[in-house]
């Protein structure tokens, strides 16, 4: 299917699971992303449907603040709902003219915070994120206005609460590197997925389609018809007004 079909369908699908309309918009790009990048965005968002389809929507709190560092509280849920909370409260500290520092606890599925991170870019802003993934430690740095990132996996030096996100802001890698030297130390590099890689990938994704899943696409199927309202008489009627 198009990648146009396929965003319309999430929104829906994401609507009937309880989202709200700027939270649906975002989580349908975060996993048409994914997916057309080569980040496997179909096989997360299968991770995590039946704990979606079965809890009400909830939003990450605000725990702590200080003049520069944030920490939020996801209360166990995706970064499909979360990660934009996330990223624009940082975003926003950071247009005031200093880097900010951002932990997100308890949340899953982090690696959707890429699209957001590349979105949030655009504004000329760079991002230095990370987050444990199995007994490794996933690095996501994104350039001001670039339009992808740069994905590396290491070993990990501390030990980072696997249900935790760090994200850390500022006008360019360089300034972020410097003012967080201390928590943005790594171990040895184990793997790098290239920027050529995703391309690839995503051109493959524009030029054939994208490939989905028979039993996903009767779920999101099942989850659209939830929103779709019957056409009667009286919905006709009202039409173009």
């Amino acid at each position: 299917m198009s990648k146009n079909e396929l965003t319309a369908s999430l929104k829906k699908a994401f609507e009937a699971l309880g989202f709200q309309p700027g939270d649906y918009y975002d989580a349908a790009d975060m996993v048409v992303w994914l997916e057309t990048h080569g980040f496997y965005g179909f096989d997360r968002l299968l991770a995590v449907l039946a704990y979606l389809n079965t809890t009400a929507p909830v939003h990450a709190e605000l725990v702590q603040e200080d003049v520069h560092n944030f920490v939020l509280d996801g209360k166990g849920t995706s970064v499909l709902l979360c990660g934009s909370e996330a990223v624009d409260l940082i975003r926003a500290q950071v247009m005031k003219g200093a880097c900010a520092g951002l932990e997100l606890t308890n949340c899953y599925n982090r690696t959707f915070i890429i699209q957001r991170l590349i979105k949030a870019a655009q504004r000329n802003l760079a991002f230095v994120a990370y987050w444990r993934q199995l007994d490794c430690c996933v690095k996501v740095s994104v350039k001001p206005g670039a339009v992808l990132p740069e994905y590396q996996t290491f070993t990990m030096l501390d030990v980072i609460d696997p249900q935790s996100l760090i994200i850390f802001c500022g006008k360019s890698i360089e300034a972020i590197e410097e003012q967080y030297a201390a928590e943005l130390e790594f171990g040895t590099l184990v793997d790098t997925f290239s920027t050529q890689e995703m391309t690839d990938s995503y051109r493959n994704s524009v030029e054939e389609g994208i490939e989905i899943d028979e039993s996903l696409w009767e779920t999101l199927d099942k989850l659209v018809a939830r929103v779709l309202v019957e056409s009667t008489d009286s919905s006709r009627a009202g039409a173009g007004e």
